[in-house]
Protein backbone atom coordinates (compact mmCIF):
# COMPACT_ATOMS: atom_id res chain seq x y z
CA UNK A 1 0.00 0.00 0.00
CA UNK A 2 1.46 3.77 -1.25
CA UNK A 3 1.06 6.68 0.83
CA UNK A 4 0.36 10.09 -0.85
CA UNK A 5 0.30 13.28 0.90
CA UNK A 6 -0.83 15.74 -1.84
CA UNK A 7 -2.74 16.18 -5.18
CA UNK A 8 -0.76 16.54 -8.42
CA UNK A 9 -2.79 18.33 -11.17
CA UNK A 10 -1.66 18.27 -15.26
CA UNK A 11 -3.32 20.32 -17.94
CA UNK A 12 -3.58 17.56 -20.53
CA UNK A 13 -5.37 19.98 -23.35
CA UNK A 14 -6.40 24.03 -23.32
CA UNK A 15 -7.90 26.13 -25.70
CA UNK A 16 -6.83 26.38 -28.63
CA UNK A 17 -8.67 29.95 -31.27
CA UNK A 18 -8.51 29.98 -34.60
CA UNK A 19 -10.38 32.62 -35.49
CA UNK A 20 -12.90 34.21 -38.18
CA UNK A 21 -11.61 35.02 -41.69
CA UNK A 22 -13.82 38.10 -41.61
CA UNK A 23 -14.43 39.47 -38.22
CA UNK A 24 -10.89 39.61 -36.79
CA UNK A 25 -9.97 40.79 -33.65
CA UNK A 26 -6.50 42.87 -31.92
CA UNK A 27 -3.71 40.46 -32.30
CA UNK A 28 -3.23 40.21 -28.41
CA UNK A 29 -3.49 37.46 -25.81
CA UNK A 30 -3.07 34.23 -25.20
CA UNK A 31 -5.90 31.43 -26.99
CA UNK A 32 -8.26 31.38 -24.12
CA UNK A 33 -8.15 35.25 -24.15
CA UNK A 34 -8.69 36.20 -27.96
CA UNK A 35 -11.88 33.30 -27.74
CA UNK A 36 -13.01 34.90 -24.63
CA UNK A 37 -12.67 38.52 -26.41
CA UNK A 38 -14.03 37.20 -29.96
CA UNK A 39 -17.45 35.82 -28.23
CA UNK A 40 -17.64 38.98 -26.27
CA UNK A 41 -17.06 41.22 -29.16
CA UNK A 42 -19.96 39.09 -31.27
CA UNK A 43 -21.93 40.45 -28.27
CA UNK A 44 -21.44 43.97 -29.22
CA UNK A 45 -20.72 43.75 -32.89
CA UNK A 46 -17.35 45.55 -32.17
CA UNK A 47 -15.04 43.25 -34.45
CA UNK A 48 -11.83 45.04 -35.83
CA UNK A 49 -8.24 44.63 -35.28
CA UNK A 50 -7.89 47.93 -33.99
CA UNK A 51 -10.83 47.83 -31.58
CA UNK A 52 -10.35 47.51 -27.50
CA UNK A 53 -7.16 44.99 -26.63
CA UNK A 54 -8.73 41.68 -26.47
CA UNK A 55 -7.02 41.47 -22.84
CA UNK A 56 -8.59 44.83 -21.52
CA UNK A 57 -12.04 43.28 -23.11
CA UNK A 58 -11.98 40.29 -20.82
CA UNK A 59 -10.79 42.61 -17.69
CA UNK A 60 -13.78 44.66 -18.11
CA UNK A 61 -15.80 41.15 -19.15
CA UNK A 62 -14.65 39.98 -15.55
CA UNK A 63 -15.63 43.56 -14.03
CA UNK A 64 -19.07 43.36 -15.07
CA UNK A 65 -19.86 40.03 -14.12
CA UNK A 66 -20.41 38.79 -17.87
CA UNK A 67 -19.58 35.35 -16.82
CA UNK A 68 -21.62 33.71 -19.69
CA UNK A 69 -18.47 34.60 -22.01
CA UNK A 70 -16.37 32.29 -20.51
CA UNK A 71 -18.11 29.56 -21.04
CA UNK A 72 -16.33 28.56 -24.08
CA UNK A 73 -12.83 28.76 -23.05
CA UNK A 74 -12.23 24.92 -21.75
CA UNK A 75 -9.39 23.48 -20.04
CA UNK A 76 -8.82 19.67 -19.21
CA UNK A 77 -7.01 18.88 -16.12
CA UNK A 78 -5.88 15.29 -15.17
CA UNK A 79 -6.46 15.31 -10.94
CA UNK A 80 -4.41 12.79 -9.09
CA UNK A 81 -3.69 12.00 -5.60
CA UNK A 82 -7.15 12.64 -4.35
CA UNK A 83 -9.23 10.03 -2.26
CA UNK A 84 -12.78 8.72 -3.88
CA UNK A 85 -14.40 10.57 -0.67
CA UNK A 86 -12.81 13.49 -2.22
CA UNK A 87 -14.70 12.81 -5.23
CA UNK A 88 -18.02 12.76 -4.32
CA UNK A 89 -17.69 16.22 -3.36
CA UNK A 90 -15.59 17.39 -6.44
CA UNK A 91 -17.75 15.11 -9.13
CA UNK A 92 -21.35 17.70 -7.95
CA UNK A 93 -19.95 20.41 -9.97
CA UNK A 94 -22.01 19.61 -12.86
CA UNK A 95 -20.64 21.92 -14.43
CA UNK A 96 -17.60 19.43 -15.45
CA UNK A 97 -16.46 16.92 -17.51
CA UNK A 98 -15.99 13.64 -15.48
CA UNK A 99 -14.11 10.39 -16.51
CA UNK A 100 -13.09 8.76 -13.59
CA UNK A 101 -10.59 5.84 -12.90
CA UNK A 102 -12.78 2.75 -12.35
CA UNK A 103 -12.44 0.36 -8.72
CA UNK A 104 -14.23 -2.50 -10.81
CA UNK A 105 -12.09 -2.73 -13.89
CA UNK A 106 -8.64 -2.05 -12.00
CA UNK A 107 -6.28 -4.03 -9.45
CA UNK A 108 -6.64 -2.59 -6.43
CA UNK A 109 -3.97 -4.97 -4.60
CA UNK A 110 -1.03 -2.44 -5.33
CA UNK A 111 -2.92 1.03 -4.89
CA UNK A 112 -2.88 3.87 -3.05
CA UNK A 113 -4.08 5.75 0.13
CA UNK A 114 -4.04 9.65 0.04
CA UNK A 115 -3.71 11.20 4.21
CA UNK A 116 -6.16 14.45 4.54
CA UNK A 117 -4.34 17.23 5.14
CA UNK A 118 -4.15 16.76 9.02
CA UNK A 119 -3.30 12.89 8.61
CA UNK A 120 -0.56 13.91 5.74
CA UNK A 121 0.76 16.55 8.33
CA UNK A 122 1.43 14.10 11.03
CA UNK A 123 2.73 11.74 8.36
CA UNK A 124 5.51 14.07 7.07
CA UNK A 125 6.41 15.01 10.75
CA UNK A 126 6.76 11.33 11.67
CA UNK A 127 8.10 10.18 8.42
CA UNK A 128 12.14 9.73 9.82
CA UNK A 129 10.03 7.12 12.71
CA UNK A 130 8.15 5.51 10.55
CA UNK A 131 10.85 4.91 7.89
CA UNK A 132 13.11 3.46 10.34
CA UNK A 133 11.76 2.69 13.64
CA UNK A 134 15.00 2.37 15.49
CA UNK A 135 15.63 5.96 14.96
CA UNK A 136 16.19 7.19 18.79
CA UNK A 137 17.29 10.21 18.62
CA UNK A 138 14.32 11.53 17.09
CA UNK A 139 12.01 9.93 19.91
CA UNK A 140 12.34 12.91 22.57
CA UNK A 141 10.16 15.17 20.89
CA UNK A 142 6.99 12.77 20.06
CA UNK A 143 3.86 13.39 20.94
CA UNK A 144 2.34 9.74 21.31
CA UNK A 145 -1.08 10.39 21.11
CA UNK A 146 -0.42 12.18 17.40
CA UNK A 147 1.72 9.27 16.74
CA UNK A 148 -0.77 6.33 18.11
CA UNK A 149 -4.00 8.09 16.38
CA UNK A 150 -1.36 8.12 12.91
CA UNK A 151 -0.67 4.51 12.57
CA UNK A 152 -3.88 3.57 13.88
CA UNK A 153 -5.35 5.71 11.01
CA UNK A 154 -2.90 3.71 8.35
CA UNK A 155 -2.98 0.54 10.11
CA UNK A 156 -6.89 0.25 9.65
CA UNK A 157 -6.79 1.22 6.06
CA UNK A 158 -4.37 -1.64 5.85
CA UNK A 159 -6.62 -4.03 6.80
CA UNK A 160 -8.72 -2.96 4.70
CA UNK A 161 -6.86 -4.30 1.55
CA UNK A 162 -6.27 -7.23 3.07
CA UNK A 163 -9.71 -8.02 3.15
CA UNK A 164 -10.21 -6.90 -0.34
CA UNK A 165 -7.26 -9.38 -1.31
CA UNK A 166 -8.72 -12.04 0.34
CA UNK A 167 -12.31 -11.48 -0.88
CA UNK A 168 -10.76 -11.18 -4.71
CA UNK A 169 -9.18 -14.58 -3.81
CA UNK A 170 -12.05 -16.29 -2.16
CA UNK A 171 -14.84 -14.62 -5.08
CA UNK A 172 -12.59 -16.03 -7.74
CA UNK A 173 -11.99 -19.70 -6.50
CA UNK A 174 -16.13 -19.26 -5.98
CA UNK A 175 -16.77 -18.17 -9.26
CA UNK A 176 -20.51 -19.75 -9.77
CA UNK A 177 -21.04 -17.89 -13.18
CA UNK A 178 -17.92 -19.86 -14.32
CA UNK A 179 -16.54 -16.96 -15.69
CA UNK A 180 -12.78 -16.79 -17.25
CA UNK A 181 -10.22 -14.44 -17.41
CA UNK A 182 -11.03 -10.62 -17.12
CA UNK A 183 -14.75 -11.42 -16.66
CA UNK A 184 -14.07 -13.38 -13.47
CA UNK A 185 -12.04 -10.48 -12.31
CA UNK A 186 -14.34 -7.48 -13.09
CA UNK A 187 -16.65 -9.58 -11.36
CA UNK A 188 -14.73 -10.21 -8.23
CA UNK A 189 -13.37 -6.81 -7.76
CA UNK A 190 -17.01 -5.56 -8.34
CA UNK A 191 -17.98 -7.55 -5.70
CA UNK A 192 -14.95 -6.87 -3.20
CA UNK A 193 -14.63 -2.90 -3.63
CA UNK A 194 -16.82 -2.01 -0.79
CA UNK A 195 -14.91 -2.99 1.63
CA UNK A 196 -11.96 -0.32 0.40
CA UNK A 197 -11.24 2.33 2.24
CA UNK A 198 -12.60 6.04 1.59
CA UNK A 199 -8.84 7.33 1.48
CA UNK A 200 -8.71 4.77 -1.56
CA UNK A 201 -6.62 7.19 -4.06
CA UNK A 202 -8.43 8.09 -7.31
CA UNK A 203 -7.55 9.92 -10.63
CA UNK A 204 -9.97 12.18 -12.41
CA UNK A 205 -9.91 13.95 -16.11
CA UNK A 206 -11.85 16.92 -15.63
CA UNK A 207 -12.82 19.35 -18.58
CA UNK A 208 -14.62 22.69 -17.50
CA UNK A 209 -15.45 26.02 -19.20
CA UNK A 210 -13.02 29.02 -17.32
CA UNK A 211 -16.47 30.01 -15.45
CA UNK A 212 -17.09 26.27 -14.15
CA UNK A 213 -13.22 26.68 -12.34
CA UNK A 214 -13.64 29.74 -11.48
CA UNK A 215 -16.51 28.87 -9.45
CA UNK A 216 -15.00 25.38 -8.53
CA UNK A 217 -11.85 27.52 -6.92
CA UNK A 218 -14.25 30.45 -5.23
CA UNK A 219 -16.42 27.96 -3.55
CA UNK A 220 -13.72 25.07 -3.04
CA UNK A 221 -11.35 27.58 -1.38
CA UNK A 222 -13.97 28.71 1.30
CA UNK A 223 -12.30 28.23 4.58
CA UNK A 224 -15.44 26.38 5.48
CA UNK A 225 -14.87 23.67 2.89
CA UNK A 226 -13.58 20.33 3.53
CA UNK A 227 -9.65 21.02 3.94
CA UNK A 228 -8.97 18.03 1.02
CA UNK A 229 -10.94 19.90 -1.38
CA UNK A 230 -9.83 23.17 -0.30
CA UNK A 231 -6.28 21.72 -0.80
CA UNK A 232 -7.13 20.67 -4.42
CA UNK A 233 -8.95 24.40 -5.13
CA UNK A 234 -5.72 25.56 -4.24
CA UNK A 235 -3.57 23.70 -6.58
CA UNK A 236 -6.11 23.97 -9.52
CA UNK A 237 -5.76 27.73 -8.87
CA UNK A 238 -1.81 27.89 -9.01
CA UNK A 239 -2.01 25.91 -12.22
CA UNK A 240 -4.59 27.49 -14.45
CA UNK A 241 -3.55 31.20 -13.64
CA UNK A 242 -0.32 30.23 -15.40
CA UNK A 243 -2.50 29.14 -18.52
CA UNK A 244 -4.79 31.42 -18.40
CA UNK A 245 -3.90 34.54 -16.04
CA UNK A 246 -6.39 37.29 -17.32
CA UNK A 247 -9.11 34.88 -15.60
CA UNK A 248 -7.53 34.25 -12.35
CA UNK A 249 -5.65 37.42 -11.48
CA UNK A 250 -8.42 38.58 -9.69
CA UNK A 251 -8.29 35.99 -6.91
CA UNK A 252 -6.14 37.23 -3.70
CA UNK A 253 -5.57 35.32 -0.45
CA UNK A 254 -7.48 36.69 1.81
CA UNK A 255 -6.68 34.40 5.37
CA UNK A 256 -5.24 31.15 5.58
CA UNK A 257 -7.26 28.75 7.35
CA UNK A 258 -6.03 25.81 8.98
CA UNK A 259 -2.63 25.98 6.93
CA UNK A 260 -4.44 26.45 3.77
CA UNK A 261 -5.20 29.89 1.48
CA UNK A 262 -8.58 31.14 1.13
CA UNK A 263 -8.96 32.60 -2.25
CA UNK A 264 -11.27 35.16 -2.60
CA UNK A 265 -12.06 36.97 -6.10
CA UNK A 266 -12.09 40.66 -6.60
CA UNK A 267 -15.15 39.44 -8.71
CA UNK A 268 -17.21 37.50 -7.54
CA UNK A 269 -19.83 34.82 -8.65
CA UNK A 270 -19.01 35.95 -12.62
Amino acid sequence: MHIITEPKVTVVAKQVFIGHPDYLIPPDGDDATKLGAFAAKGCYDSFGENGRANVKNQEAILEHAHGSVLEHINFTLFVEGITRGLSLESNRHRQLAVSQRSTRYTAEEDAAIVLEPYYAELYEKYRPWLEDPNKDDITPWFDIDELNLLVAHITSMEQSFMSYERDVAWLMKKNPLKLEGFDLRKWARGKARNVLPHALETRITYTGNLRAWRWFVESRSDKHAEPEIRRLANLILLTLRKEAPVYFQDFHISEVYDGIPVWTPTHRKV
